[in-house]
């Protein structure tokens, strides 16, 4: 089956979610939808929610900063804005973690397909990347510009083709979300379902943060398993077992001399059996 590229429908998309009508906001092709978002977190009208989705993006990019592309209509990238309130500056990854957790149900629900999700922000398909999740801040906003809101933008592979996986240096590294041979991901009913789990994490939140924590932290597949960290430069920095994440969404890591480290940024890799890293 060739992958679906056909473009997103924003009206479509509407009927599913009519709340967003006077806040959604479609690009066939955009530089990036995070960088689109936090500009118009400035604009005249102000810091609002928002919704942005991009076909294409030309300067796309994923965590540490990386480059990320992909052919037109080939996944569902997409930005959502929220204000950090009530939360404080340490507990901003929960709604990061609330959207993960969001994608991974609405996966199952809409697709019958049952993704993994990988310490901090990846879901996995079999193990293979199929989303990641990128979190940026903007301070200073609103009438007295003491406000904080976030760019909270993914990237859902949903059209890929072998031959594209292969170009990006990705095979054995990243697959779509649905299994080949499967029809095709509805990105609008995705969308909008993904959109409505959302609002009832953040409603958790505003309730409970540590409920969502416990919930996030109960899906990591990484934790219970030997792992291997580097740094942002690529720099292997320990090896050990992944045992918790602490309050601040931080990766707990005992290595074998039975020190516990705490990893907050870089790449963590499981280790499965048989030796290698995933």
């Amino acid at each position: 089956m060739q992958p679906n590229h056909d473009p997103f429908e924003p009206e479509y998309f509407l009927k599913h979610a009519p709340y967003w009508r006077e806040n959604f906001f479609y690009f066939p092709t955009i530089d990036s939808t995070n960088l689109e978002a936090r500009k118009r977190l400035h604009g005249p009208q102000g810091p609002r929610e928002m919704v942005l989705v991009a076909d294409r993006q030309t300067a796309g990019r994923g965590r540490l900063n990386r480059a990320w592309e992909a052919p037109f209509a080939s996944g569902l990238l997409c930005t959502l804005t929220v204000p950090l309130a009530p939360l404080p500056l340490d507990r901003a990854y929960l709604y990061t973690a609330s959207l993960a957790l969001s994608l991974l149900e609405s996966t199952w629900q809409q697709a019958g397909v049952e993704v993994q999700l990988k310490w901090p922000n990846d879901l996995l398909r079999d193990g293979l990347k199929c989303c990641g999740i990128l979190a940026e801040i903007e301070h200073g906003l609103g009438r007295d510009r003491n406000e904080s809101w976030l760019a909270l933008g993914f990237g859902l592979n949903t059209g890929l083709s072998e031959q594209d996986f292969a170009e990006a240096g990705l095979t054995g590294k990243a697959a779509n979300v649905i299994p080949p041979g499967s029809p095709p991901l509805d990105r609008e009913a995705f969308l909008a379902a993904s959109l409505a789990a959302l609002a009832v994490y953040r409603e958790q939140l505003s309730r409970d943060p540590d409920e969502v924590r416990l919930a996030w932290s109960a899906k990591l597949i990484t934790l219970g398993q030997p792992v291997e960290v580097r740094n942002m430069g690529g720099e292997k920095q320990l090896d050990g077992l992944a045992v918790g994440v602490d309050p601040n969404g931080g990766l707990q890591v005992r290595t074998a001399e039975g020190r516990l480290h705490t990893v907050q940024a870089g790449d963590v890799s499981v280790r499965p059996a048989g030796g290698g890293y995933a």
